[in-house]
């Protein structure tokens, strides 16, 4: 009798385990309670979920060894749906995650914002030579052509798998995207992608507004930068600025203009 509870309790405990790391009931409550304070730029982070490696994530090798792979909640188990929905359409490869923020948040050694738990870089899915899924040490950059650049010619930025990664984001009933920084000679590259897919009119409009080189510093051919907007639940705490989607989660600020979809 012993061993059968024994037994019986051993798979209770696995089953929670996968659970939470799906982002399920078996969540611990103390991670439901991250809490996003003040701007990405000048603000922290309390109670910080730690991104886990997993089947369909890893952490991109440059940046494994200074573990900034906290984030909010609702950030986190988004990355975990994205992975997996990645994984599950077009399987080989997982997704490569660069830095997050800090446990507590705060500035970042090499970021501008970062700072409380909101922010996330994630490496670009490419593949190799022959066409097979590449996982790489650091993040590479491409050109319009989908053609790796520097020492990194032998690659191929990977539409499918790209395109299935952001439109998963941008299409999550959870956390709500604000940006996806991204080069214009990328973001069009995904946008012939998702038209050869013959995607639906309000994803594509929803693809349109999200993903953006920003208008200064990094263009970001060589990663996604992601945002999420602050959770209804972190307000007033957490603090969000514009663009305000149609998508916002919750009211925006008194005297928002909210952009149409």
């Amino acid at each position: 009798m012993r061993i059968l509870v024994a037994i019986v309790v051993t798979l209770l405990f696995a089953s929670a385990v996968s659970a939470s790391r799906d982002g399920g009931p078996g969540v611990p409550e103390l991670s439901r309670k991250s809490r996003s304070i003040g701007y990405p730029f000048d603000g922290r982070l309390e109670h910080g979920v730690l991104l886990r490696e997993t089947p369909f994530v890893r952490y991109t090798p440059e940046y494994a060894r200074d573990g900034r792979f906290y984030g909010t909640w609702e950030l986190v188990q988004l990355l975990h749906r994205a992975a997996h929905r990645v994984a599950t359409r077009v399987p080989g490869a997982r997704l490569s995650v660069g830095e997050l923020s800090k446990q507590g948040g705060g500035r970042v050694p090499g970021h501008h914002s970062h700072q409380n738990g909101r922010d996330v870089d994630i490496a670009f899915y490419m593949t190799d030579a022959a066409g097979r899924p590449f996982e790489p040490w650091a993040f590479a950059e491409f050109d319009r052509n989908g053609q790796g650049r520097g020492p990194n010619t032998m690659l191929r930025f990977d539409d499918a798998r790209n395109w299935e990664l952001v439109q998963r984001l941008v299409t999550d009933g959870d956390a709500r995207i604000q940006y996806i920084f991204v080069s214009n000679a990328l973001k069009e590259r995904l946008l012939r992608e998702g038209e050869r897919r013959k995607t639906s009119p309000s994803i594509m409009n929803r693809v349109r507004r999200t993903l953006m080189q920003p208008p200064t510093g990094h263009p970001h051919g060589n990663h996604f930068h992601v945002r999420i907007y602050c959770s209804p639940a972190n307000r007033p705490r957490c603090q969000d600025r514009p663009p305000y989607h149609a998508w916002y989660p919750g009211k925006p600020p008194v005297g928002a203009v909210v952009a149409t979809r």
